[in-house]
């Protein structure tokens, strides 16, 4: 079977600064994957990498069994690779459906339509926001929108990071609860970058350990040593 991620030996970073060494990790289709990491440990470095963001300096990075280092954003997004950021990454002064459809530029406005009222009924209150401007929703509708527009194109690959950060337990469920019900429905594979333990606890199938941009572990949410090894790779 064919991974939807795999890098080996992969070295990134920024100009002269490498922050991520020697990675290897691979990510099977259907899987929910969690990297976990405290601040500064090269999460969102690895997620940029992976996007296209960031060009790799050294290994291997594939998607779909296809060798994309050095690809740009877009020719990545365009095989099926959606993200959902942990920066505000909106244009404020446009209204919630037209940052909806920047993020499905692809689709055709029939089935854009069609997604827009599949995100709507997933996260309601955004059919009451579609002319609002973005800039003016709170954190936690910002933090669901955001899930939305990359859902909304129905991705093969979903990279979300740190999404939940700074969200009230009950947009903290309900965004669990869309995720885990689009991996039902459809078995999207996705790379959950979360330091929120309970959170991908709850809905994922394994995890990997980063520590100063390498891979310090690898385990299954299902392993009864889990929850311990991942609580103490965080306090050290």
């Amino acid at each position: 079977m064919t991974a939807v991620l795999s890098c080996d030996h992969l070295h990134a970073g920024y100009s002269e600064a490498e922050v991520l060494s020697d990675v290897r990790l691979d990510i099977a289709p259907a899987d929910i994957y969690a990297l976990i990491g405290k601040n500064g440990a090269g999460k969102t470095t690895f997620a940029l990498t992976v996007l296209g963001v960031l060009c790799p300096s050294a290994g291997q990075l594939r998607l779909f069994g296809e060798d994309v280092a050095g690809w740009p954003p877009h020719r990545i997004a365009s095989t099926g690779v959606a993200f959902a950021p942990q920066e505000n990454a909106f244009f404020q002064d446009l209204t919630v459906d037209e940052n909806l459809r920047l993020g499905s530029l692809s689709l055709s406005r029939q089935a854009f339509q069609q997604g827009r009222d599949r995100v709507v009924a997933m996260f309601p209150f955004i059919g009451e926001r579609l002319r609002q401007k973005a800039g003016t929703l709170s954190g936690g509708e910002q933090a669901m929108v955001k899930v939305a527009r990359a859902l909304l194109p129905k991705p093969r690959f979903l990279v979300l990071d740190e999404v939940t950060e700074g969200l009230q337990p009950l947009i903290v469920n309900r965004v669990r609860d869309v995720l885990a019900r689009e991996h039902s429905d459809r078995q999207i594979t996705m790379l959950i970058i979360e330091q929120n333990v309970e959170f991908v606890a709850s809905f994922a199938t394994r995890y990997g350990l980063m520590d100063r941009g390498q891979m310090s572990g690898e385990g299954r949410f299902a392993d009864q040593d889990a929850l311990p090894r991942i609580t103490k790779h965080l306090s050290i």
